[in-house]
């Protein structure tokens, strides 16, 4: 299945830099798949070494005593699978879950001084300190994030090649204020709601293009699931922080079903406070298996200035966060009947597509009224109101465009195209996904 980071690992390969290559993000959200990929498409060789499954090239890494050694181990790695010359011309070098082995890690820094080797890392808990803290080996990596497919990637592995001209083409009406053809509009509108129920990983991906089975698709997410639950459990150092942890997690549909949409520790464990749970949500983030929305206390300068201390906490997958509200979920959201969750849901949704943009998570809540999201670009904060039907009408929208005079302010929802008013730019929720950062500032 094609993806959007292939394309820079293409320029970081072509560009020869004499730097290694760090990918991180989430687990299964494709990282080893694209790795593989690219080496077998574009090297002659690739040497792969994963240090949780080899514990052999772990133990022996992690009593590696200088660089000519590792370069040593290496090639007689390479030659024991028929690989005779692993420099930077013939051969890629993957060293996967690189977050076990601290040593391995602090070698990237010389052997990339080297200018001999084209090595790639991967990890799936990068974010979270397994072994200490790390030699950081500063500007000789290149660091890359990944997420879960975005909406635009669902396109190219459901539908195929054919469907890129028809996204240039929403791509072209939307920056002309046209109406988009109300079957491609219909259409476009039923897969964002497969995005809701399969999401974006691409295991899940790849079991709904095969069977385009619901029912197996959901074991696959809970697969996921289990596995992060795993790494709570295998990963927390701390035997009452994996409790927690757990408890943090498993509570994430809970803090959706209330109006309010703001983490609160109470409805984790009734009368608890943030000070109980200790590091719980802050390793949750770190391992990129949740995405934390902070609350705008003010706005006077950056978004980032008026940073204050509530917050949401999105999965960062909206398939995996279908599958926690449970398999009842998967029919009322086929049949549109998902009520109050509805809401919460398509929340989930937009926020996916702005990390996709690489975009932080900003929301405001100002005395009765709530702003979903913020976008700041050329020093602008500019609003964003998420709509989950075709019911558009949006006092709080209205009311801060009002009282702050933002330049622009975006309206999504399930209708088709409206750039008429000069400020509240209404669009709907695949073209929102489909557009970039500047093409959204510039509508």
């Amino acid at each position: 299945m094609k993806r959007k980071v292939y394309d820079e690992l293409l320029e970081w390969k072509n560009n020869n830099l004499n730097q290694s290559l760090l990918i991180k993000g989430a687990r299964q959200v494709g990282k080893t798949y694209i790795i593989k990929e690219f080496g077998n498409n574009e090297f002659k060789n690739i040497l792969y070494i994963n240090f949780e499954d080899q514990l052999d090239m772990r133990e022996s890494f992690d009593k590696m005593p200088n660089p000519d050694e590792a370069i040593k181990t290496l090639q007689a790695y390479g030659v024991s699978h028929n690989i005779f010359n692993i420099e930077k011309d013939e051969t890629l070098i993957f060293l996967d879950e690189i977050q076990l082995s601290k040593r391995a890690y602090s070698l990237i820094k010389p052997l990339s001084e080297m200018k001999q080797f084209r090595i790639v890392l991967s990890g799936s808990l990068l974010g979270i300190n397994l072994n200490g803290d790390f030699l950081d080996p500063g500007p000789t990596v290149k660091h890359i994030k990944m997420t879960p497919m975005d909406f635009e990637e669902f396109l190219w592995a459901i539908h195929g090649e054919g469907i890129v001209s028809l996204i240039k083409n929403i791509r072209d009406d939307v920056m002309n204020g046209t109406l988009i053809n109300q079957m491609l509009h219909d259409t476009f509108n039923n897969d964002v709601k497969d995005y809701i129920l399969v999401g974006g990983m691409p295991q899940v991906v790849l079991e709904y293009i095969n069977s385009k089975d619901l029912g197996k698709v959901y074991q696959k997410q809970e697969g996921i699931l289990n596995l992060y639950r795993s790494d709570i459990q295998q990963y927390q150092n701390i035997q009452d922080n994996r409790i927690k942890t757990l408890k943090c997690f498993d509570s994430i549909p809970n803090q959706f079903s209330k109006d309010n949409h703001r983490f609160m520790y109470a409805t984790v464990e009734r009368k608890k406070k943030a000070r109980h749970f200790g590091n719980a949500i802050d390793w949750l983030t770190r391992t990129g298996n949740t995405r934390m929305c902070y609350n705008i206390d003010h706005f006077k300068g950056t978004l980032i200035d008026g940073k204050g201390k509530s917050f949401k906490l999105y999965m960062n997958d909206i398939g995996l966060l279908v599958c926690m509200l449970g398999n009842d979920y998967i029919y009322k959201i086929q049949n549109n009947e998902l009520g109050l969750f509805k809401g919460a849901l398509y929340e989930q949704l937009v926020a996916q597509m702005l990390v996709a943009k690489n975009v932080e998570l900003y929301y405001a809540r100002i005395n009765e009224y709530e702003l979903d999201f913020f976008i700041e670009y050329n020093g602008k904060i500019l609003p964003i109101e998420c709509k989950s039907g075709g019911n558009t009408k949006s006092q709080s929208l209205k009311n801060y465009v009002d009282t702050y005079k933002p330049s622009k302010a975006y309206k999504i929802s399930m209708n088709n195209v409206n750039n008429t008013d000069k400020i509240i730019k209404a669009i709907p929720h695949y073209a929102f996904a489909l557009l970039s950062v500047e093409e959204i500032y510039s509508l």
